[in-house]
């Protein structure tokens, strides 16, 4: 029966891939199987009764196990062994102690193995990771990792900086929860979409934070697949454009305050003549599609060479401001107002009869009448001429011209008439 057990306890050293290896009390090698045999290079024969140190790179090392198995009973750990042409090879251990057949230590039997591939895999993947977490901080545009739960598993420096958080307080937080205090996610969420679509999005985002500084950001997010082509985690990546607003919004604001300059009149604040015509032309056009009523008014204020000349310019440049205001005051949203030129003003009135208009210039006269330029010598009143024109546009023949020829005609007759008047003329 002993020999049976002892020939199936032989069997399973044998067959072990494992590395087994037993030595005496002396430390030297009594067993040594296939396993040690090719992990080592050694034939069992030749190693048998030598010193296990032989097959340490550093002998200590042999020693300080022998005595912890020794003073534990047992030793678990990695070790550096040698082969035989002198390669070496990093290997766990476990170790216990062999007792012979009255029970006293007899030696210790040691199974390990070689996990030289695992520990060369494991510092590629700490030198990878090393190299990652390098590129991860370097990056200076804030940058960070969501899963699928919305939970921030990454996050660079400058992320963490332009949230005003630390790393760790953003790490395993939901982002919506963390960042923006909800309960669920954001409106227009890009993560979100990118989760829905597995496509990259992008968008402008206008930040405020608690201190009220306001921050414009672009956001970029890209997926990460799984194995299964599914997107587990998605890639935020923000950039700070708030310069890039700002000069986008100062070269805006600098266009809208050309186009004003070039069609506006820098003295009266009007349309200029230029502007003026571009929306009478507009105007008329549409007046033709739609064969609608359109009145013209043309004005300029009476004597006013004798304004300039008794006054100066100055005054004249008031009396010209004050006509603007009464015009400016007097119209509807429809209605447009410009100066033509000079001391000449133009009205344009939509969808406005003839007899719409002319009700609408004597108001303009009578208002104008009431009111007066302050002087040195006193206030100076002054007053309108107005012609008044009208036309049903079809589109047949009637131009810009023949408006403006009729009103000017009805402004002409005004001044030999007796002046601060309204005459009108049209269909």
């Amino acid at each position: 029966m002993r020999k049976e057990v002892h020939r199936y306890s032989f069997n399973i050293i044998e067959s072990s891939l494992d590395i087994i290896i037993a030595v005496d009390a002396g430390r030297r090698i009594i067993r040594f199987n296939k396993s040690a045999q090719k992990a080592f290079g050694y034939r069992e024969e030749e190693v048998l009764g030598l010193h296990v140190d032989i097959l340490y790179v550093d002998p200590d090392e042999g020693v300080k196990i022998h005595r912890r198995v020794c003073e534990n009973g047992e030793f678990t750990g990695e070790i550096t062994n040698r082969r035989k042409d002198g390669e070496t090879f990093r290997a766990f251990l476990s170790a216990s102690t062999l007792l012979d057949t009255d029970g006293n230590f007899g030696g210790v039997m040691g199974i390990s193995r070689d996990i030289t591939e695992r520990k060369r895999s494991e510092e590629l993947l700490e030198k990878s990771e090393r190299f990652l977490n390098t590129i991860f901080d370097s990056i200076m545009d804030p940058f960070s990792i969501v899963d699928r739960d919305f939970r921030i598993v990454r996050v660079n420096q400058a992320y963490a900086q332009m949230r005003g958080r630390r790393v760790e307080e953003l790490l395993g937080g939901r982002c919506y929860e963390i960042l923006q205090g909800r309960t669920c996610v954001c409106d227009e969420c890009v993560v979100q979409k990118t989760f829905d679509s597995s496509d990259p999005c992008a968008k402008d985002k206008l930040l405020t934070f608690p201190d009220g500084l306001k921050v414009w950001v672009e956001i970029y997010t890209y997926p990460i697949m799984n194995e299964e082509g599914r997107v587990s985690h998605v890639i935020e990546y923000t950039r700070d454009i708030t310069s890039r607003k700002k000069a986008e919004e100062e070269k805006k604001l600098l266009i809208e305050r050309l186009e004003y300059l070039s069609s506006t009149d820098v003295l009266t604040e009007l349309l200029n003549r230029r502007a003026l015509m571009n929306k009478l032309s507009y105007e008329v056009n549409r007046a033709e599609r739609y064969g609608s009523e359109l009145s013209i008014v043309l004005c300029d204020i009476d004597n006013f060479k004798d304004v300039n000349d008794t006054f100066g310019h100055a005054v004249g440049d008031m009396a010209l401001r004050l006509v603007a205001e009464v015009l400016r005051q007097s119209l509807r949203k429809i209605d447009i107002v410009g100066r033509y030129g000079g001391d000449e003003f133009l009205l344009i009135l939509p969808e406005t009869s003839l007899t719409g208009a002319g009700n609408f210039a004597e108001r303009i006269r009578a208002a104008v009448k009431e009111r007066t330029v302050p002087t040195a010598e006193g206030e100076v009143r002054v007053t309108l001429s107005l012609g008044v024109t009208s036309r049903t546009l079809r589109g047949d023949g009637d131009t810009i011209d023949s408006l403006i020829r009729d009103a000017d005609a009805a402004l002409y007759s005004c001044k030999r008439t007796g002046k601060n008047r309204v005459i009108i003329t049209g269909s």
